[in-house]
């Protein structure tokens, strides 16, 4: 079933739009791409009003349009990450992430968005899967760009975690024990970041790939500690660890939580990049 007869099925909703409203907000939002918060309000209006098919097209189009401003995440390594990681789970691993297999994993992308919208997913959730449309939007840019139909990457194995890699042996909670000392009770002296991902993520996998959290550490290292925490409900080898993400509200990933004076002053989805930027209004509450 093609996107748009899967949401026009979904809204189950025919008739005459109200005059105006939506395409006046859509003709807006337009402009510059679809935010989150943007679509959101758009899919509500569509599913609690009359609509035409041509509105609905119309939400189909925006579900593949994110905002997606240059700065948001650049560079060849980032880029080369996130063509790694798609062509080597949907593509044709040959080291070449072409457009067409771009728009193939944007459409299922939109698809997974559009499933967590009918289902009242949390937001982080929802946003995460938005987050991913628009990095995929950028490189589809980038592709355009260069005037090439690909982005080039190095082909290797689809890796695992490497918790024994020199900065994730040294900064991965591994018990309830060690969150306790190292996150909560450090906290009353200095702030402490704990990224918690689930061991399948594909975010935590990307960033993995690009060193975005060892780079947090070292840039913000005079102000604040940073660790991981790896869960897996799917596991029952990380019961203890599952239990702690559930205790500190954690249902989806990546999860970013800022700790201070043993309580937790932001929380939330954020992706940095390979430099640790990107994380700048995230920690602003202690910087």
């Amino acid at each position: 079933m093609t996107l748009f007869r899967t949401i026009l099925v979904t809204l189950l909703i025919s008739g005459t739009a109200l005059a105006g409203h939506y395409e006046d907000r859509y003709q807006a939002f337009k402009t510059d791409g679809f935010e989150d918060a943007e679509l959101v309000e758009l899919y509500h209006y569509l599913s609690q009003n009359p609509h035409t098919k041509t509105q609905v097209r119309a939400f189909t189009a925006a579900l593949l349009s994110p905002y997606a401003p240059e700065n948001s995440h650049t560079g060849q390594k980032f880029f080369q990450a996130l063509s790694w990681y798609h062509d080597t789970t949907s593509g044709n691993r040959n080291g070449k992430f072409s457009l067409r297999e771009l728009e193939k994993t944007m459409k299922k992308e939109a698809q997974n968005y559009l499933a967590r919208l009918q289902d009242g997913a949390a937001d982080d959730d929802r946003l995460a899967t938005w987050k991913m449309l628009q990095k995929l939007k950028l490189i589809q840019k980038e592709i355009i760009r260069s005037g090439k139909s690909y982005y080039p990457y190095q082909k290797r194995q689809l890796g695992q975690v490497n918790f024994n890699g020199p900065w994730n042996k040294l900064n991965t909670i591994r018990s309830t024990e060690q969150f306790q000392k190292r996150v909560i009770e450090a906290s009353f002296n200095r702030p402490v970041l704990i990224k918690f991902g689930l061991t399948y993520c594909v975010h935590c996998l990307l960033m993995e790939n690009l060193g975005s959290v060892p780079a947090v550490a070292k840039k913000y290292r005079d102000v604040l500690d940073t660790y991981k925490l790896w869960w897996n409900p799917k596991d029952q080898a990380y019961s203890e660890l599952n239990q702690i993400a559930a205790d500190q509200g954690v249902t989806s990933s990546p999860f970013f939580i800022l700790y201070r004076d043993g309580r937790q002053v932001n929380a939330g989805y954020a992706f940095p990049d390979h430099n640790g930027e990107g994380m700048e209004e995230f920690l602003s509450p202690v910087l």
